[in-house]
């Protein structure tokens, strides 16, 4: 008792946890050590070794290279994890008072769901579903990840002794981190997946609306017009007042860093 009562202060001051970012094209792995001063203490890029196969498959191989890296770091961190949008599905559900209605809510989500969907895809039931807070008179963001996906991490944290802190989607990440320069403004987010970009029209804090298009950073103009805030910061044909920039990362590294540390940087 005397030796956990004497180490406690040493962790309650220096709280060590990992960042992991996780998309089709590997994972980007974080390790963060401080509360108030976050300092970043080693990251990598753990690529797939199959990323052109399906998502349980991709998580699989993912995780994979995960699991020698914590043995050899000697890593039994909790961990947030953050999930790309390679493996999020976004829907919004337009207002109605009824949205206050959690059944309601799965309802019309599920047949939203069933409109945007090809009979190829998995099932709405094999999904997880969370939602944004209700705000009265706006559409309502819903953010659904695959059970198996869930599973799959939470498991391969479980048998490294690691706690899942939490999982989140990408945009929620960025959201709650840029907030502030969002919630007295109107305009239109771009959030930069690999080959994917998510743009997202916003109104005083509030999403008016979500879509996802191809995105190609050798092109003329990379970020399409209209677009007011851009993330991670590369500089891509926009104003710097315009890109959403996190303090301690260089311009040149791998954007997926930027994902996995919004919102600790």
């Amino acid at each position: 008792m005397a030796k956990k009562v004497c180490g406690l202060p040493v962790r309650v001051g220096r709280p060590e946890r990992l960042r992991i970012y996780l998309s089709r094209s590997g994972l980007a792995v974080c390790v963060v050590t401080g509360g108030l001063r976050p300092v970043l203490r080693s990251k990598a890029i753990l690529p797939s070794a199959s990323s052109d196969c399906d998502d349980a498959q991709g998580i699989s191989a993912a995780l994979t290279a995960l699991t020698p890296w914590l043995t050899a770091h000697s890593i039994r961190s909790p961990i947030e994890w953050i999930i790309g949008i390679d493996y999020v599905r976004y829907l919004l559900l337009p207002w109605d008072e009824r949205l206050s209605n959690p059944s309601f809510c799965h309802s019309l989500a599920a047949a939203l769901f069933a409109q945007q969907s090809t009979a190829s895809e998995i099932p709405f039931s094999a999904y997880q579903i969370c939602f944004a807070p209700l705000s009265f008179g706006r559409p309502l963001l819903a953010a659904l990840i695959p059970s198996e996906i869930i599973r799959e991490i939470t498991t391969c944290a479980s048998q490294q002794r690691c706690r899942t802190r939490h999982i989140k989607p990408a945009f929620s990440t960025v959201w709650d981190r840029f907030f502030v320069r969002m919630k007295s403004d109107s305009g239109v987010l771009a959030l930069i997946e690999g080959q994917r970009l998510t743009r997202v029209a916003y109104d005083r804090g509030h999403v008016t609306s979500l879509s996802v298009q191809p995105f190609s950073a050798e092109q003329t103009s990379p970020v399409p017009g209209g677009v007011t805030l851009a993330f991670p910061a590369r500089n891509l044909a926009m104003a710097a007042s315009g890109e959403l920039a996190l303090r301690g990362l260089a311009p040149d590294d791998d954007a997926r860093f930027a994902y996995a540390l919004c919102g600790v940087l």
